[in-house]
């Protein structure tokens, strides 16, 4: 007897799926380890800036963030703008034909779980862009562990 439902044998036996899949894992282990690398990074460099205040050194782990998570939002969002040009992966309604930007843009509302609403996935991307909500959680918050962290040991040579 099949226990698999007429609708779940269906989806994995869907090559659209496994595309979405794919894009997934793609943009997801892009995030990840660029992620992993440039706090590897960070963590090296910061206690080699002894000539930097350590407020500046703060600033600057701030500013290097920032810059890291925008990437990170255009790696997914380069990957809905490449999925938006296969229709059977889906599509994203509320605009007519989504150019980059609109991607970029659902990227950062995702990415930040912010979600406006406005640009909604149908169809097998919104695997991609329900494991970005939450890739962009586990980056966020590991961003704000590791400052954290730093602002522990700027607090404690003050």
């Amino acid at each position: 007897m099949d226990t698999l439902t007429p609708d779940f044998s269906a989806a994995i036996l869907s090559g659209p799926h496994w595309m979405a899949v794919g894009i997934t894992l793609l943009a997801s282990g892009l995030t990840v380890g660029l992620h992993y690398e440039a706090l590897e990074r960070m963590n090296w460099w910061l206690p080699r800036w002894k000539h930097v205040p350590p407020r500046l050194r703060i600033l600057g782990l701030m500013v290097a963030l920032l810059g890291l998570h925008i990437v990170e939002i255009w790696i997914f969002g380069i990957g809905i703008h490449m999925a938006s040009h296969f229709p059977v992966l889906g599509e994203i309604s509320g605009v007519t034909n989504i150019g980059l930007l609109d991607s970029i843009y659902l990227s950062a509302t995702t990415y930040s779980t912010l979600g406006y609403g406005d640009l909604v996935p149908h169809g097998p991307i919104r695997f991609l862009l329900g494991t970005e909500a939450l890739v962009g959680l586990l980056m966020i918050t590991w961003s704000a562990s590791f400052t954290y962290l730093e602002m522990q040991n700027y607090w404690r040579t003050r």
